[in-house]
């Protein structure tokens, strides 16, 4: 009996801890097929190999950006998915960046993924150590030149769902207390023998 209230509360604090680090920006998975909340020169797209899940994604191309007003909770995880398309070479080293509450952040560049390069799909994530109220901005500098454009698409991450993480957990469970199950019955088989 022990044992299952313990699976119960682990499960709990599991389920509890997945619904804190769920926490999303509005429409960063631009599945509803429009900008809104987000404004800026960025557009959506549903080009195939442009999106990361689902339909739609977020595309920012050359010195374009995708900029949201949000509601940032302590403590809270927020995440994405970006992909870099480098449309230039060195020495135009053409550099995507987002600016959180935490304050601007190199993605990518020309020089990280080399000339025409794919930094393919990355995760990026935080945490923010205080409320925060205020822009999230998503945008490419095109340095040196604006003759050749790079692109910056954005997702969001796919977390697990709670209810496969309730499932496995059970599962878990329920093979720990079988197997201490078997080996107090076998104990007691030798213990009889």
């Amino acid at each position: 009996m022990k044992m299952i209230r313990k699976l119960g509360l682990a499960v709990a604090l599991l389920a509890a801890s997945q619904m804190a680090s769920a926490a999303t920006v509005t429409n960063m998975d631009f599945e509803t097929g429009a900008i809104s909340p987000w404004f800026g020169t960025g557009s959506v797209t549903n080009t195939a190999g442009e999106v990361f899940a689902g339909n739609y994604s977020g595309k920012i191309v050359g010195s374009q950006s995708l900029i949201q007003t949000v509601g940032l909770i302590a403590g809270t995880t927020y995440d994405f998915m970006w992909r870099f398309i480098a449309g230039d070479y060195l020495p135009f080293n053409d550099t995507s960046f987002v600016i959180t509450d935490a304050g601007y952040n190199v993605l990518a560049s020309v020089a990280t993924v080399g000339n025409y390069g794919d930094s393919g799909w990355r995760y990026f994530s935080w945490v923010p150590t205080s409320n925060y109220n205020g822009p999230i901005v998503f945008g490419i500098a095109n340095l040196g030149d604006n003759q050749l454009d790079s692109t910056l698409l954005l997702d969001a991450a796919v977390p697990l769902p709670g209810a496969a993480l309730l499932f496995g957990s059970a599962l878990l469970g329920a093979g720990a207390l079988r197997r201490k199950q078997q080996a107090a019955a076998k104990k007691a088989a030798l213990a009889v023998a």
